[in-house]
Formats: C-alpha cells, sequence, structure tokens
C-alpha cells in the first residue's frame, strides 16, 4: 500500500542537523593531548614536587639527627668551709663528653641511610601511581570520545537514510510508517549518544582536575592516541627485572634499615663512657692551689640491658623480610597473571575485529538494497543499524578492556609495556 499524504518535518531535519554538529565537538577541540604530555603535566604540578621533597627532607633529616655527638656537659661549682680562722674555698670546673664505644650511632646512621634510600624508592612508587591515574583517565576518557564518535557516525548515516526514504514518501514510493519507525530510531541513537557524550565530559575534567588545570572541557585539548594496546614484552623479561621495581627496592631498603636498628639495639646494650676533664682552684689561709681534674664514669647495666627494644627490632627486623617476600611471591604471580590476561584479551579483540568489520559493512549494505529493492522492511534495516552499531561498540568494548590490563601491568612492572 502506497499513501500519499505528505508530512512536513522541516524542523526534524533541523534538530537532526544541529545534534549531528553538537556530538561532533568533542572532537574538534584545541588541539590534542596525547598521553605523554598528561603524565608530565601530572607529575609538574607543584604540590607534587612539594610532596615528594618534602619526604626527602624528612629522611635527611633524621639521617643527620643519627649522626649527631651528644652535646657536651659545663658543670660549675664552688664549696665554702668556714675553719676557725680562716674560710677554705673549692672551685671546680667540669667538662663532660659521651663517647660511644659500642658502635651504636654508626649502626643507627647507617640505618637512617638506608631509610633514606627507600624514600627515594617510595618516590619512584608515588609517581608510578601518579601515571597509573592519569593513564586510567586518559583512556576512559578516549574510549568515551570513540563512543560518541561511533554512535554519531551511525546516527548521521541514518540521517541519511531518513531523508531519502522522506523523500520517497513524499513521492508516494514508501509509507509514512517508514519514515516514522526511522526517525524515532534515529532519535533513540540521539538520546544514547548524549548520554555517552555527557560521560564523556566528566571523564574529561576528571582527567584535567588531576593535571591540575581546572576549567572549561571546551577549550582544552582533547585526549589522541590508540585505545588498543602494543603487546607485552615476553613474560620471562619482566620476571627477570622485578627486583628492580620500586616497590619491591623500597621494600628492601625498609628490611635493610630495620635489621641495622635491631643491631644498633643490640650494641645499645654496651653503655656508653662519659669522660670528664676539670680544673680546680682552692683558696685557704690567704694560699691558692690549683690542679687538673679527670674522671671517667660509665654506667653499670645490671637491670636494664637494653631488652625489649631488642626484641622489638629484632622483631621489626623479621617483620620487614618477611613482608619482601611475601610481596615479592605476590607479584610474581601478579605479573603473569595480568601478562596472560593482556595476552588473551589481544587475541580476542584482533579476532572479534577481523570477524566483524567486513560482516557489519556487507550487512549494512544488504538491508539498505533490500529495503530500496522491498525485499525487507524498515524493522530489518533498523536492527541491521542497531546490529552494526552494537559490534562496533563491543569492538571498543574489547579494547578498553585490552587498555584497563595493559595499564594494570604497567603498574606492576613501573611502566615496563610501553603505550
Amino acid at each position: 500500500m502506497i499513501f500519499t499524504t505528505p508530512i512536513h518535518v522541516s524542523a526534524r531535519r533541523l534538530a537532526i542537523a544541529a545534534f549531528a554538529l553538537s556530538m561532533a565537538t568533542p572532537v574538534v577541540a584545541a588541539g590534542t593531548l596525547s598521553l605523554e604530555q598528561a603524565e608530565k603535566r601530572a607529575l609538574e604540578r607543584d604540590n607534587v614536587a612539594r610532596l615528594l621533597d618534602s619526604r626527602r627532607q624528612q629522611a635527611e633529616g633524621e639521617l643527620t639527627t643519627a649522626g649527631l655527638w651528644p652535646n657536651p656537659t659545663i658543670d660549675l661549682s664552688q664549696e665554702s668551709t668556714d675553719l676557725a680562722e680562716t674560710t677554705s674555698r673549692e672551685r671546680f670546673f667540669w667538662l663532660y663528653q659521651e663517647f660511644d664505644i659500642s658502635g651504636e650511632r654508626g649502626l643507627r646512621r647507617e640505618a637512617a641511610r638506608a631509610r633514606l634510600a627507600a624514600t627515594g624508592f617510595a618516590a619512584g612508587a608515588t609517581r608510578l601511581d601518579i601515571r597509573t591515574r592519569v593513564r586510567r583517565l586518559f583512556f576512559d576518557s578516549l574510549y568515551r570520545q570513540r563512543q560518541v564518535e561511533a554512535i554519531t557516525a551511525r546516527r548521521e548515516r541514518l540521517a541519511e537514510l531518513v531523508d531519502r526514504v522522506r523523500r520517497q514518501e513524499q513521492a508516494g514510493q514508501a509509507a509514512q510508517y517508514d519514515v516514522v519507525r526511522l526517525e524515532r530510531a534515529a532519535d533513540a541513537l540521539g538520546a544514547r549518544a548524549a548520554g555517552l557524550k555527557a560521560e564523556y565530559e566528566r571523564a574529561l575534567a576528571r582527567l584535567f582536575a588531576l593535571l591540575g588545570e581546572p576549567g572549561d572541557n571546551a577549550s582544552r585539548p582533547q585526549p589522541a592516541g590508540k585505545l588498543v594496546p602494543a603487546p607485552p614484552p615476553p613474560l620471562d623479561r619482566l620476571l627477570r627485572d622485578i627486583d628492580a621495581l620500586p616497590r619491591l627496592q623500597q621494600l628492601q631498603a625498609q628490611a635493610r634499615a630495620s635489621r641495622l636498628t635491631a643491631k644498633a639495639e643490640g650494641r645499645a646494650a654496651i653503655p656508653d663512657i662519659t669522660l670528664g676533664v676539670g680544673y680546680k682552684e682552692q683558696e685557704e689561709f690567704g694560699r691558692s692551689f690549683d690542679g687538673t681534674l679527670i674522671s671517667l664514669g660509665v654506667s653499670i647495666p645490671l637491670f636494664d640491658r637494653n631488652q625489649g627494644k631488642r626484641a622489638s627490632a629484632r622483631a621489626a627486623a623479621r617483620a620487614s623480610e618477611a613482608e619482601y617476600r611475601l610481596a615479592l611471591a605476590e607479584l610474581r604471580g601478579d605479573i603473569r597473571g595480568r601478562w596472560l590476561q593482556l595476552r588473551a584479551l589481544l587475541e580476542n579483540v584482533e579476532d572479534y575485529r577481523q570477524s566483524n568489520a567486513a560482516s557489519t559493512r556487507k550487512l549494512l549494505r544488504a538491508a539498505e538494497s533490500g529495503y530500496r529493492g522491498a525485499e525487507v522492511g524498515v524493522l530489518e534495516v533498523v536492527d541491521a543499524y542497531e546490529s552494526a552499531l552494537e559490534a562496533t561498540l563491543r569492538v571498543l568494548e574489547l579494547q578498553k578492556q585490552a587498555r584497563d590490563a595493559h595499564i594494570d601491568l604497567q603498574a606492576l612492572t613501573h611502566g615496563v609495556p610501553q603505550p
């Protein structure tokens, strides 16, 4: 049956054109932003440098404190004694200094130096954490952008079909139902694209907030790059270089500091020697006498032999060593698992993309040509468009899953797999 009543839809056509323009704006922006640029901006923020410098300065201060000698002590005293015919006066001048003969101070200094090294490794781990957060937000923004682009492209192609069928309907060669049904499908795509564009704007705002550049998204450069990651390097290479990872080096340095602290606490049972040198003046019967004084003092470790601190320090050293061993074993398993996951996801992406790319184009051509030849109805055309779009979005989803696994592997291996 052919309907001959014309329908005036100029307002809808203008809305379709306006929507297509608005959906294209995410990729038409003031330049582009690469992943390397985003990471550099995030790491160059003033607060990041201030945080890392403050931690380093704190550890350097502890190292300085550990190497300092105790301050000397000056003592001045006078004694007066009234005798029958005169007054006897004695003045004493003392200078006392403690000396470490056990080597405790040197061990504490080495422990502080190990903690300073651990702070340096922790700074590397902190930078990696920042880079990992940037990567997640960067590729989340890129993923949302690609989703909007995919729906916009499908929406524009469907809009062309709507115009063509509308002209056919006005010429009496197509049913009004076909026009309305295609317009409803285009509106549904528009609503879906608008929701994804809002998610894209949110992801972009979070990314630039992490870069320390809050502001209007419209004036910002847009993320640019490949969503699908490169294949990872061989697994044995990643596992061979595992000891050089900052987190493990940090734990190793902390374990060494704990062992040195335990040795220092053991040496603390040997008391320090206090050496005193002095000068004495005496006045008696109108005459003056003077002389040199020397003293040597040492505490007797009778009750407190530092037993409690020694036990605590040894336990802390054993705990640090166990923490390192556990982290090493766990990290080996995590790297192996993420590597296998990434390889499987990349294979899945490639297989799905190859099997669906040609079939999707063929499906759309068959549906459109079949509709023109009256071989299929409008419902089949709409179904073909929806199926093609879902296939494209599925490829993007698989690529995003592979990228997430790649980011996780980079976080475990200090960025060894390159983008």
